[in-house]
């Protein structure tokens, strides 16, 4: 591998929530800083980024499309606790509106509605209940997953309908349960996995996507 290879690798993108609410120490960044960095940078050839993003609607639409245009990432996800979870819940989808919750700040977004630019519902492209049943499969000690199409009209949905509208090829939302349902350890080990069978299917469709623009060139020659 070259120096330019080892300078150039794809981003993987991986978020957590900050405090709020009834979760001053929220589980799903204390899982997403647990997630082992060198073990998946290897495993995948890519660089994994994991970041915490405080819990507000501004933030949100301040930090996330600029997260976009400068890692340009292979895979983001994004993950929130949930405080009636005991699985880890795979989300399928986002809204563009119906945003009334008050974040950190008590503000909620102008007219509740996401400004991102798209369908009022997008759907992850990721085969989620393939994800699902895989990971149930040969899931790690003491956890499960479950499939959600509602992912609650907050900062979780927020987020997620934020990255879906730039590429929802390459976007999942995660909820976990909260730490005293699953340890922050457990979590990281699932989030691993989920991480794993992301890549999976996104190697998957690029190889498909090269294979297809090659027959279109040879076909124009």
């Amino acid at each position: 591998m070259s120096d330019l290879d080892l300078m150039f690798k794809p981003i993987v993108l991986v978020t957590g929530f900050g405090p709020f609410l009834n979760h001053p120490l929220n589980a799903s960044w204390e899982a997403v800083k647990l997630m082992n960095k060198e073990s998946i940078e290897k495993k995948h050839n890519v660089e994994l980024v994991q970041l915490e993003i405080p819990v507000t609607y501004e933030n949100v639409d301040e930090f996330v499309p600029a997260l976009w245009d400068t890692h340009e990432p292979k895979l983001m996800i994004h993950v929130g606790v949930s405080g009636i979870a005991d699985s880890i819940t795979l989300e399928c989808q986002a809204h563009r509106k119906g945003y009334q919750r008050l974040d950190y700040f008590d503000k909620c977004p102008a007219n509740h509605a996401c400004p991102a630019t798209g369908a009022l519902r997008i759907k992850t492209r990721l085969d989620v209940e393939k994800i699902c049943k895989e990971f149930n499969d040969d899931c790690p000690p003491e956890t499960n997953a479950i499939v959600s199409l509602d992912a609650g009209r907050y900062l979780c949905e927020y987020i997620y309908y934020t990255s879906l509208s730039v590429d929802n090829t390459r976007t999942l939302f995660v909820h976990v349960p909260d730490v005293n349902k699953y340890k922050s350890e457990q979590t990281a080990r699932a989030l691993e996995v989920i991480l794993d069978l992301c890549m999976k299917q996104i190697t998957a469709m690029d190889a498909a996507d090269s294979m297809t623009e090659n027959l279109q060139s040879k076909c124009q020659v």
